[in-house]
Parts: structure tokens; sequence; C-alpha cells
């Protein structure tokens, strides 16, 4: 894997918008209605009444038994990441997860069309900025502070990286042809 020419997207909340489902799955269970943009801090045990492994089990859950009902963050991503790939770069997604969800993620790219040339699923605390890519898209503002000069790294902008305010940020994935 070259780095190049290669773009690493982050999976959950910048091509799956997973907080939706995972917000509907809360809420049932929980008798709540809380909507995404409440969620204005990354660690969701410090604002919601949950334990860390709660959370986790929950995001579990959503992937194995509801993947289907993730919507994409936006309807043109299929299209987005097929034209990265003809403009000649390379995409790799990196996503930080449960090994159990793992086919469960295959198939919801699948099902969307994502186009990508490799997946690196990471299982513990290992950071994204060890892996091989020149621009990082991710919602996390944990690893917007690990990408150091010369790599780049794009914020997709989530009402929890709000205080990132020093980076270049898109709403939607197509907005990154203007950045690259």
């Amino acid at each position: 894997m070259t780095d190049q020419k290669t773009i690493a997207l982050d999976l959950d909340s910048v091509l799956a918008d997973v907080m939706y489902t995972w917000l509907e799955e809360y809420n049932l269970i929980y008798n709540t209605s809380i909507i995404k943009q409440d969620i204005i801090e990354w660690d969701l045990h410090n604002i919601l009444p949950l334990s860390e492994k709660c959370i986790h089990d929950l995001f579990t859950h959503v992937w194995k038994y509801r993947w289907k009902d993730i919507p994409p963050t936006s309807t043109d991503i299929s299209i987005v990441t097929d034209l990265l790939q003809k403009a000649g770069y390379r995409i790799s997604i990196i996503t930080k997860r449960d090994r159990a969800t793992m086919s469960f993620v295959a198939n919801w790219l699948d099902l969307h069309n994502i186009y990508f040339n490799d997946i690196v699923f990471i299982f513990d605390n290992t950071s994204k900025a060890c892996y091989p890519f020149f621009l990082l898209v991710d919602d996390s503002p944990i690893n917007a502070v690990e990408i150091l000069y010369p790599r780049r790294i794009v914020i997709f902008d989530q009402p929890w990286n709000k205080t990132l305010t020093n980076y270049p940020r898109i709403r939607k994935l197509n907005e990154l042809f203007n950045l690259i």
C-alpha cells in the first residue's frame, strides 16, 4: 500500500451515518427523544447516562442487526468514491470496530456500491496515523490532532467536532474535490 495517492476514509459518520440508527435504538430502549444534533461531544458517556461498554455494545448491535437501516451520509458517496478512483486516487477505508461487525460493514459497503481498494479494521487502540495515506477524512477530534504534516486531515462535519476550528471541513464527501 502506498501513501502518496491514498485517501483514507473513516466509515462511521463519514460514509455511514450510523448515529441516526444508533439514536433510534437508544431512544427506543431508554424512551428518550435525543437527536444527532444533541450529540455535541465525542465521548458519548459524558453526555448520556451509559457506560462506554454499553455505548460500544449498542454500536455493535446496530451494525449486526440494523446495518441495512444505516443511511449513507449522502446519496452520492458511491459516485464520489468511483470518481476519486478514476482521478487516480487509491481509496482506503480505515475503521475502528468490533470484530463481530466486519462482515456487516462489508455488506453495507456492497449495498451502497462504495468503491475502495482496501479496508483496514482496527481492533485495538492503534492510531489511524500509523497507516499509509496522504489524506484522512474523519469525524474524530482525537484523530485530527494525531495527523501531522505533511499528511493532511479533513474533518467531516458533525455536531461532536465543532470545536475543531483550524482544520479543513466538509459536510458531504463530494466537497473533497475542492480540497485535493
